[in-house]
Order: C-alpha cells, then sequence, then structure tokens
C-alpha cells in the first residue's frame, strides 16, 4: 500500500520543541528544488477555525455538513467528522496533487520519524528508540545510530529526505483539449506516480 501515496515523514516533539518553526523552515528547501508539498498537522484536541460571526461559521452553524470558502487564491474546506481521521485517509482524500508530505504529530505511528529534541526544554525524548525513527533534530549531544541533524540543518533534513524518499522524476501527461477535465485528470492520475514501477503516464481524452 505504501507505494500508492507520496513519500510521507513526520515531526515530533515535546512541546516547545519548536516542531512548527522547524517544518515552517524546512518546506522551502523542498519548493526550490520544484516539489510540491503537503503539509498536515495533527491536532489531539479540538480546534476551531471558522469563528464566530464569519460567513462560514454561520452556514455551518445553520446545519450544513460542509462548508467549502472559495476564491482565485485558495479554497478552505470545513466538514463535520464523526471520528479522528487517519493521515492515510486524508491523503486519499486531500493531497493527490503534491510530491510529498510532512506532517506534525502521529509520534505513535509506523510513519518515518524525525524527533525535534531541544535540550533545554527539559524534557524527555518521545520516541528515541522507536523504529520508524530515521533521523533526530537537536541542539545537544546525542549518541544514536540514527542520523543527528542540527536545529538549523534544514538543508540537510531535505537532502537527506530527498535521497530516502524515492522522488523520482515521473512525467503524468494527459492529452486534452479541455483545460478542466485535463487539470482534473492530470491530479487523479498523478498518484500512480508513486508506484515504483511507474516510469511514465500518458493519457488522450478524445471528444464527440
Amino acid at each position: 500500500m505504501k507505494n500508492k501515496f507520496p513519500p510521507l515523514f513526520t515531526f515530533v516533539g515535546s512541546s516547545g520543541s519548536g516542531k512548527t518553526t522547524f517544518l515552517e523552515n524546512l518546506i522551502p528547501f523542498f519548493t526550490k528544488k520544484g516539489f510540491k508539498v503537503g503539509a498536515i498537522k495533527h491536532d489531539a484536541h479540538r480546534f476551531e477555525i471558522d469563528k464566530p460571526g464569519k460567513d462560514s461559521y454561520r452556514l455551518k452553524k445553520a446545519g450544513s455538513n460542509q462548508v467549502i470558502i472559495s476564491s482565485k487564491e485558495k479554497v478552505a474546506l470545513i466538514k463535520t467528522v464523526n471520528k479522528d481521521m487517519s493521515v492515510y485517509e486524508l491523503i486519499l482524500n486531500y493531497f493527490n496533487d503534491v510530491d510529498i508530505i510532512l506532517t506534525e504529530g502521529y509520534k505513535k505511528s509506523s510513519i518515518p520519524k524525525f524527533e525535534i529534541y531541544r535540550i533545554e526544554n527539559g524534557k524527555e525524548p518521545l520516541c528515541f528508540g522507536d523504529s520508524n525513527l530515521v533521523g533526530i533534530v537537536t541542539n545537544g549531544e546525542v549518541s544514536m545510530n540514527n542520523p543527528v541533524f542540527g536545529l538549523k540543518d534544514y538543508d540537510k533534513v531535505a537532502d537527506y529526505i530527498i535521497s530516502i524518499a524515492n522522488l523520482g522524476g515521473v512525467e503524468v501527461k494527459v492529452d486534452c483539449e479541455d483545460e478542466l477535465v485535463k487539470r482534473f485528470l492530470e491530479e487523479k492520475i498523478s498518484m500512480v506516480k508513486f508506484f515504483k514501477t511507474v516510469k511514465n503516464v500518458k493519457v488522450k481524452v478524445e471528444f464527440d
């Protein structure tokens, strides 16, 4: 199943370790190389993004199961769910047009993970010894078999991820006169490029 998804890595660490800050500075190193990045922040607590008084809040409170806010720059979806969706459900539903996904959290998952470990935080490491740990980002001395990076080694972490993530240059091309249909098919078909045996995908659409 893993080959059906974009390469996926998660960053874990105690509260105050700087996970979000590290990801914020890491992502540009991928985008500069031409990769489309998806990001997921897992929150174990309840959160609210559509504030009282906003149009989206009013429509949701009126009884809509889901509300989409759309503009020429971005689209936002607010949807009622009855369970904590798994990271793989989120990817299948919302991340079909990215090259790599970086998440924050999911410390108990089997996702390849980096731990951000800040010494002055005064807390014990969360995942040292985890078989899914692929790297440690820290400002202290750590004796581990895993690669160890500094808190500002964004470029080194990005290069390391690229080296182990099988980020190949598979071409996905759709020949179609209808631009809307073309974009739709390119987004849906793009997921097959993560099968290791796929080299190129070409589709031709003809209309009556």
